[in-house]
């Protein structure tokens, strides 16, 4: 069997940040979080074995109040191994991870699995938002999520019957919203 995973994109004409987005964590030393915030973690496991390799406890730890603080996004570029030309029409391509969640929401998904629906709805807002805060007026982005097969990427085409249009001023994550496999997206950034 393949090992196959389904990647995220966005493509650009120019150079998007990098990095970690939307996540709300607080960074403490081990021996801060088993002192101030959780006593008894010390008789577990996973805190002894972290204690012994930094017995000192200065080691530093992120914190997440609720799994929707940890929910956000992760991006990565920008891509030069992979000829992607047949996809987009924007240069530069990063790779978008959601993180403690997906990019998926609707209102089965708010009904069934209500902390997903939150976490999915967290990553979805960074990631328009993300492409609010770097995109000018009159500007687009491109964004495309397809399988890849070991390390080679862009194998497909775009689904011509997926393919979407979003004025990024006027639109709204209210009726739910899927990032399909295959699914080209055009976002523009409108007057």
């Amino acid at each position: 069997m393949n090992n196959m995973t389904l990647f995220y994109y966005i493509a650009a004409a120019h150079e998007l940040p990098t990095g970690s987005f939307g996540q709300n964590k607080t960074v403490m030393t081990l021996q801060d979080y088993i002192t101030n915030v959780n006593p008894s973690a010390k008789d577990q496991h996973f805190m002894q074995v972290l204690l012994e390799k930094y017995p000192n406890g200065d080691k530093l730890m992120e914190i997440y109040e609720t799994e929707e603080d940890a929910a956000g996004l992760y991006i990565t570029g920008p891509i030069t191994s992979e000829d992607y030309s047949h996809v987009f029409r924007h240069p530069l391509v990063y790779q978008v991870n959601s993180e403690g969640g997906g990019f998926v929401i609707n209102d089965e998904m708010k009904q069934s699995h209500p902390i997903s629906y939150l976490t999915s709805k967290k990553c979805l807002e960074e990631l328009f938002k993300y492409l609010h805060q770097n995109m000018v007026d009159g500007e687009s982005i491109e964004l495309y999520s397809c399988w890849a097969t070991g390390t080679k990427r862009f194998n497909g085409s775009p689904k011509k019957e997926l393919s979407l249009t979003i004025n990024l001023s006027s639109f709204r994550l209210e009726k739910g919203f899927e990032w399909k496999e295959n699914q080209y997206i055009r976002v523009d950034k409108l007057l």
